[in-house]
């Protein structure tokens, strides 16, 4: 702005300066304060610029009819020497508080105080707007809010009192994001548009710009998403015009956030790439490090976890080198990449990301470091809760309460939400006495808001219910459901209703508790809440079914089916993502025992089917499965579409941001906005299906959730074939035989909890090869179950006459070797003895693969050992099929045996062998892997979200000496058994026509031998199941390997 000093000079032309200070008013104002500053010497140049200031002022009046610089040129003027020096003090003084406020902010709060001070002496107002402003930006750093709002109204007083509209633009401007801040949008947009139009009529275009995109944020914190998007393309096409690459990159990366909010992940994936390469080209690493933050959270969005770990890790790894002014960053991403490795079911890495954030926040300095190290703490706890490891939550709970201890915003809510964890923790252990005070310790906090009182109360509530004092309980349970209401929490009323109904119900109180259903469903509406409205049809078709009106009971469960099939995705990573995903399958379960009792044996059967569908579709939403080359364009569209229709639901779901009283009947527009969104994405992913089905029909079918008909199952079964199905409920177990001429349900009468005990007993007798004793431990539980599962079944006659069982079990029954059952006495004969046994995951699913074009028999073998030293028998095992096989096997020993090397070869191969580890994730089985070697771009690690991406034309993929189920033996120790079917149905969907697998691991070399014995088999032609069963045959005649640990683990699933 030298021109603009040169033109303030006394003899400088006024309408050439009015046009410069026209074109540039932002630089006139600073070249105004700098002269202003010059002026306050005696001598004839402070004289000289007091003059060129009084110009500028007279120029900006004329320019941008503001005349407050006139009258602050005119004050500073009658002002004395010493009172001017006083002033130019009081401004180096705050200035240094700008310059300490990144690295020390309790100095900057200082110098700032202490300039106001002396503003204040002075009576200079115009020093006082700003020194507000300053204070107001250190009690946000220090999250003191009354202090902020305090200093804001004075500084909004005084600007308009003397004039200032700069001043009073950016005040009003700062209550605004205060007011977003603290969730009264409403008030914040009001004044953001009363700074914005203050800005504007001032010409301070910059400021302008940056209203404008915190009025995009509010109204995107309205719901209101196109109103956002059209603020910030406005802003980026003008930072596009003026090539201004900085705006173009906080403003790209606020578009993304919007597109990505909206469900249009590519589009903001575009958004945020293209931030990211103006800050890399620019050497702005920091900038750069948030967008990759944001491409991180975007990528666990969509589920594609092994994208975020990378993208996160580089963003932690820039701002770890950053040094101390990045620390709070690096956390941020370190809490990030816990949560994204702890969706990943990896709680070893989860911890590790947690650990390498405490360390950072052992190098902060004061506050800061307590309030971190709280976080954390929290962070912590919330993980150990995910992973049912409840005493370790409730130590990192009271740890985090001790470290959050202060006054400030951030550490209140540390303990009010530690108080809130450690409460339902207590609860989920049993505790409630314990978890009764914790809720009550909650309701007495005024910082509390009352959406999370009521939700205490409830806990409270539950509490004193399981104590046995239901007069308490029903009170508190009044008082949280009239503070729903008031609030217009609806979803929430109605989960309070539902939970108030279901322990009605257990106490007898079958009337009260089917009102109490209708009225959370009366609640709910039309509000989409997949989460909530299944409990409450459930509850009321029990209480109809106890009514003996089974109609209607079918009548609501089918109902409640409906609609959690609307949502099958991501839950909340919380404790009640686990309990969403076991207790909704008991819809299926119920619905299918009413149709049995109503005499409808094939709609029975049909949900029974329907319920390992959506088990299988809800297992592939715990993370973003690959699909072939050919569809992945469709199958990425789809998954995005389905991940959209889960965070719009969930939008509806929650509760408002609001926690004021308010009408409940009054319209929410951000709500029916979504609501529009909703039905646009369910309409948009229905004419997806419809296309995916030409291209890619085994997945469009498991994702449509295409259940096969009864007569077509009967139909496809040979006359020695039959199916036995089972379907595990809590009060008991259903057996559906089908046969080519026969559908017939039997109830088995066995509660699962017995059953699961029973079957935990049988693998823990099973595990133990050795021992006089302990050999023939087996034979007891294994005779139990055949009686339990086989007896009845071959008792109807059902069974007269076949050869072969295809048994599609349900729950801990995969964990279960069905070929090991033994007869009674005195045949005492053992399953496989008498039958070919093979598996299926379900009728529908080996229907839908039984019309691929079917695989060649024998041609080419592809044997794979990446562990020959750790698994010396691995190598043994491929060296048996070279011999078996010549020279159409091929294999691939050691080092060589890579993903990499798989990926090449597999496709062209008919059979492809695998004598390697299998690691089974518990916690999410889309990230179980088998172990091959690492190289040519690959981890090493084949995990089942990537197998669906395969293309395999294999008739047969043998998973040999693989933990594919059960290392240890205990069923604890393993994911529910129908999330394990993923592991085998992710080969299946890749093309493989059979997979033969292991229940646990077996022994190294007994495993080779009984390769080779199958592979002979099969070479000799008889199918996969024959073969399989002639070599279990032989390894019971052979007393070396009599014992079921040798040879009952070996499974073959059909999927022709």
């Amino acid at each position: 702005m030298d021109s603009m000093l040169t033109l303030a000079g006394v003899a400088g032309s006024d309408s050439i300066l009015v046009e410069r200070v026209r074109q540039h008013p932002n630089g006139a104002r600073g070249v105004f304060f700098q002269l202003r500053a010059a002026g306050r010497t005696e001598d004839s140049a402070g004289g000289v610029a007091l003059a060129a200031a009084e110009r500028i002022a007279g120029a900006i009046a004329v320019a941008w009819s503001d005349s407050f610089y006139v009258r602050e040129a005119i004050r500073f003027r009658e002002l004395t020497p010493a009172q001017r020096r006083a002033i130019f003090s009081a401004d180096s003084i705050a200035d240094a508080g700008r310059a300490a406020v990144e690295n020390d902010i309790a100095l900057a709060m200082h110098a700032w105080h202490e300039a106001l001070r002396r503003y204040e002496t002075l009576g200079d107002s115009a020093g006082m707007v700003d020194g507000l402003n300053l204070l107001a930006i250190g009690f946000k750093n220090t999250e003191e809010s009354d202090s902020i709002l305090l200093c804001l109204r004075r500084a909004r007083e005084v600007a308009a009192r003397i004039g200032d509209q700069r001043g009073l633009a950016r005040t009003l401007g700062e209550m605004g994001n205060f007011y977003r801040r603290h969730n009264d949008l409403s008030k914040s947009a009001d004044l953001l548009h009363q700074a914005m139009q203050l800005f504007e009529r001032i010409g301070d275009a910059s400021a302008v710009t940056q209203t404008q995109g915190n009025l995009g944020v509010v109204f995107w914190s309205q719901g209101d998403l196109p109103g956002a998007r059209g603020a910030f393309e406005a802003i980026l096409a003008a930072a596009r015009a003026k090539r201004d690459s900085q705006t173009m990159g906080w403003i790209l990366h606020d578009l993304g956030g919007v597109a990505a909010e909206a469900g249009d992940y590519d589009e903001a994936v575009a958004r945020l790439r293209e931030a990211l390469a103006l800050y890399r080209a620019g050497g702005v690493l920091l900038d750069a490090a948030d967008e990759l933050l944001a491409l991180g959270q975007l990528a666990n969005r969509r589920g594609d976890y092994p994208a975020a770990v990378a993208t996160l890790s580089e963003a932690a790894a820039i701002w770890r080198r950053s040094g101390p002014g990045a620390y709070g960053n690096e956390i941020d991403a370190r809490l990030e990449l816990a949560q994204t490795r702890s969706l990943m079911g990896d709680l070893q890495g989860a911890r590790a990301e947690l650990a390498r954030g405490k360390v950072v926040a052992g190098a902060q300095h004061g506050n800061q470091r307590r309030i971190s190290l709280a976080g954390l703490a929290l962070a912590r706890g919330d993980l150990a809760q995910t992973f049912n490891r409840f005493a370790e939550a409730e130590h990192e709970y009271e740890l985090a309460k001790r470290l959050a201890s202060g006054s400030t915003d951030r550490e209140v809510t540390v303990r009010n939400r530690a108080d809130q964890q450690l409460a339902a923790v207590l609860f989920r252990r049993g505790n409630y006495a314990r978890a009764q005070l914790s809720a009550e310790r909650i309701l007495r906090r005024s910082s509390v808001d009352l959406h999370n009182k009521a939700q205490a109360r409830l806990l409270f509530a539950e509490a004193a219910w399981r104590r046995g004092d239901t007069i308490t309980a029903r009170r508190a349970f009044t008082q949280a459901l009239d503070t729903l209401r008031a609030l217009g929490a609806a979803v929430d009323e109605a989960d309070a209703l539902a939970t108030l109904g279901g322990l009605e119900a257990q106490a007898g109180r079958t009337a009260v508790a089917e009102s109490l259903y209708r009225r959370g469903l009366t609640r709910l509406a039309n509000r989409p809440a997949p989460g909530v409205d299944w409990k409450l049809h459930a509850g009321l078709a029990a209480s109809l079914r106890r009514r003996g009106e089974l109609d209607a009971a079918a009548r609501e469960l089918g109902v409640g089916i409906t609609r959690v099939e609307r949502v099958s995705g991501v839950l909340p990573l919380d404790e009640q993502r686990a309990a969403f995903r076991a207790d909704k399958w008991t819809l299926y379960v119920e619905l299918a025992l009413v149709e049995r009792e109503r005499g409808r044996t094939a709609a029975a059967f049909e949900a029974s089917e329907r319920l390992r569908e959506r088990q299988m579709l809800d297992l592939l939403a715990r993370g973003r499965v690959a699909s072939g080359d050919s569809a992945e364009t469709l199958a990425s569209r789809e998954q995005d579409l389905r991940r959209k229709i889960v965070d719009l639901t969930q939008r509806l779901e929650s509760p408002p941001d609001s926690t004021e009283l308010r009408d409940p009947r009054q319209p929410n527009p951000a709500a029916e906005g979504t609501r529009a969104a909703l039905a646009q994405a369910e309409e948009a992913h229905g004419s997806l299906l419809q296309e995916m089905r030409a291209a890619n029909p085994a997945y469009a079918g498991l994702v449509r959730g295409e259940i096969a008909p009864p007569a077509a199952v009967q139909s496809a079964l040979g006359p020695d074939e039959a199916l036995l199905e089972y379907l595990l409920g809590d009060s008991t177990a259903l057996a559906f035989v089908v046969t080519a001429d026969t559908l017939v349900a039997l109830d088995l009468h066995l509660p699962h909890e017995a059953l699961a005990a029973r079957i935990d007993f049988a693998r823990t007798a099973l595990a133990n090869p050795t021992g006089n004793v302990t050999r023939r431990a087996w034979r007891a539980p294994m005779q139990r179950l055949y009686e339990q599962l086989i007896a009845p079944v071959e008792a109807s006659g059902l069974l007269r006459g076949k050869r072969r069982l295809l048994v599609a079990p349900h729950a801990e029954l995969h964990y279960l070797p069905f070929a090991a059952l033994v007869s009674p006495a005195p045949e005492e004969q053992l399953l496989i003895e008498r039958y070919v046994v093979e598996y299926v995951p379900s009728a529908s699913v080996w229907l839908r693969l039984r019309e691929r074009p079917a695989q060649a028999a024998g041609g080419r073998v592809l044997a794979m050992a990446p562990r020959a030293v750790a698994l010396p028998g691995s190598q043994t095992e491929v060296a048996a099929i070279a011999r078996v096989y010549g020279e159409s096997a091929q294999t691939v020993v050691g080092r060589a045996a890579t993903e990499h090397a798989f990926r090449l070869l597999a496709p062209a191969e008919h059979i492809v062998h695998l004598a390697t580890y299998g690691v089974l994730n518990k916690d999410n089985p889309l990230f179980s892997y088998v172990e091959l070697g690492a190289g040519g771009g690959d981890d090493g690690r084949l995990e089942v979200h990537e197998v669906f991406g395969l293309t395999l034309n294999a008739r047969l993929l043998v998973l040999s000496a693989c933990q594919t189920g059960v290392g240890s033996g205990a069923i604890a120790d393993v994911p529910p058994g129908d999330d394990w079917v993923g592991l085998v149905q992710g080969f299946l969907y890749a093309g493989a026509g059979n997979v033969l697998g292991t229940l646990w691991s077996v022994h190294d070399r007994s495993t080779a031998r009984f390769m080779e014995r199958f592979y002979h088999e099969l070479a000799a032609g008889k199918s996969e199941a024959q073969a399989l069963a002639e070599t279990q045959r032989a390894a019971v005649r052979d007393p070396r390997t009599a014992h079921p640990f040798y040879w009952a683990g070996f499974t073959l699933v059909r999927g022709r």
